[in-house]
């Protein structure tokens, strides 16, 4: 008796596997990043890629985990910004799997400042020079809406502009993508 619950039980896990594997997909996209508020006062464009996993629980509801590198211009040569985004949320479609949805994920973002100090003489001797950096990881909120275009039975297209809410760093984010179901 227990050996055939082990393998009744073995079987099911097995198809629920199976069947788990159709529902699941992986992506790849390039970000544009707008720095808004005062993190726009001092750095400029942001650009970037991610990579996504997801996981269809029902027809019009996808779990999303992404993780990515994002790089932005300053208005100063002297300084640079980077950022890798870990987050996690839900995609909500509003006709099942295909075409309009909304978007909210929560999450961390790494951020690395780095700055290079100049050199400067005085007196016939230099002082200065260098480079100074700094990081921090930053809880972030992000929330948009998308849109997917089913290219083949196993790949799509997927748009989408999400705001991220991340204290002194706030952003909006256009991401164009694709994705392959596995």
């Amino acid at each position: 008796m227990k050996t055939f619950i082990t393998i009744f039980l073995l079987a099911a896990s097995l198809t629920g596997l199976a069947n788990a594997q159709k529902n699941m997909a992986v992506g790849a996209g390039v970000v544009v990043s707008i720095p808004i508020g005062s993190f726009g006062d001092g750095a400029k464009l942001g650009f970037g890629g991610t990579g996504a996993f997801e996981f269809q629980f029902i027809p019009q509801l996808v779990g999303v985990a992404q993780i990515g590198y994002i790089k932005y211009s300053t208005k100063s040569d002297n300084v640079s910004y980077s950022t890798v985004p870990v987050l996690l949320g839900v995609k909500y479609f509003f006709v099942p799997a295909v075409g309009f949805y909304g978007i909210g994920q929560l999450g961390l973002n790494f951020f690395s400042v780095s700055t290079d100090i100049p050199t400067f003489s005085f007196g016939g001797t230099s002082y200065g020079g260098g480079s100074a950096s700094g990081s921090s990881a930053k809880f972030t909120f992000a929330i948009g809406a998308g849109y997917e275009v089913p290219v083949s039975p196993t790949f799509s297209l997927d748009f989408a502009g999400t705001f991220h809410v991340i204290s002194d760093f706030t952003n909006i984010q256009l991401r164009a993508g694709g994705k392959v179901a596995l």
